[in-house]
């Protein structure tokens, strides 16, 4: 979460979502979904959301 908001916080201080990219080491197909969630939706979009992938076959 940390890192999202660090993203965040460069955007809306006036850095392009390249130089975010750059500066955060995160791909910039990241920092987009990000921002355009954070835009979307607030510090709400920022949350992780649980997988939707298949259940894994072994038990804890």
């Amino acid at each position: 979460m940390r890192l999202r908001l660090l993203a965040v916080a460069h955007f809306l201080e006036g850095a392009n979502r390249t130089q975010v990219a750059a500066m955060t080491m995160i791909s910039r197909r990241i920092v987009n979904q990000w921002i355009s969630n954070y835009l979307s939706q607030g510090l709400n979009g920022l949350e992780s959301k649980k997988s939707s992938g298949r259940p894994p076959r072994l038990t804890g």
